[in-house]
């Protein structure tokens, strides 16, 4: 088995360890909005390795378009949840803004074969902007010095680490003729999922309820 398949493997694994702990650690954050991400996650585990892994590879299915949808449903979510958990009335209005024009921009790509990588950046630059409010709005908030115990923070961080690592990756991959099985761009890939999920993870396990309720 080549490297890259193993860091694929891997990642699939990253996922289920994180949608586990999840799980396990439901009780913290029921009462939250981030509730919802324990769906999201296993949803991702669902795609990634139930139908990635089985039923595309088995099939020999083109995974570009089911990816493609992924994607478009990953930054969706994002959008609604930012929306849920932004205090700011202009703040909300701007996530609603970010996210109809996401939306419009991906329903044409769809229609067009648009390029999934274009609407990965796309998405990925309008989740930084909302990712930037919502850490401003906790430093400003009761649950600076607990800051922590906070499960939202640990996502948002997740998410900022990921998109900033993904923006240059993804822009310079034809540049360079980066492939997917490249080595270097699979290792890459693989260090920013790591990233992602133990942020999730450590952010699922130190969470505490009395900092999770709205």
């Amino acid at each position: 088995m080549a490297l890259p398949e193993i860091l694929s493997y891997a990642v699939n694994l990253l996922e289920l360890i994180a949608a586990i702990v999840a799980l396990v650690n439901y009780k913290k954050y029921a009462q939250s909005t981030e509730r919802y991400f324990l769906h999201f996650l296993w949803f991702t585990v669902f795609v990634d390795t139930f139908i990635g892994l089985f039923i595309l590879s088995f099939y020999e299915i083109n995974r570009t378009l089911v990816y493609y949808i992924y994607t478009g449903f990953s930054f969706c979510f994002y959008f609604w949840w930012y929306y849920r958990v932004l205090q700011k009335k202009w703040h909300k209005s701007i996530s609603i803004v970010l996210g109809a024009i996401f939306l419009c921009v991906f329903l044409l790509g769809f229609q067009t074969n648009g390029s999934q990588k274009f609407i990965f950046i796309i998405g990925a630059f309008f989740v930084l902007i909302l990712t930037g409010f919502h850490l401003l709005q906790l430093s400003n908030s009761s649950y600076t010095l607990k800051i922590k115990h906070k499960l939202s923070f640990w996502i948002s961080t997740a998410l900022v680490l990921f998109n900033i690592g993904m923006f240059p990756l993804i822009l310079m991959s034809d540049y360079f003729k980066v492939r997917m099985d490249n080595l270097v761009f699979t290792n890459i890939l693989f260090l920013l999922n790591l990233v992602l999920y133990t942020c999730y993870i450590i952010g699922f396990i130190w969470t505490k309820k009395k900092y999770n309720h709205f």
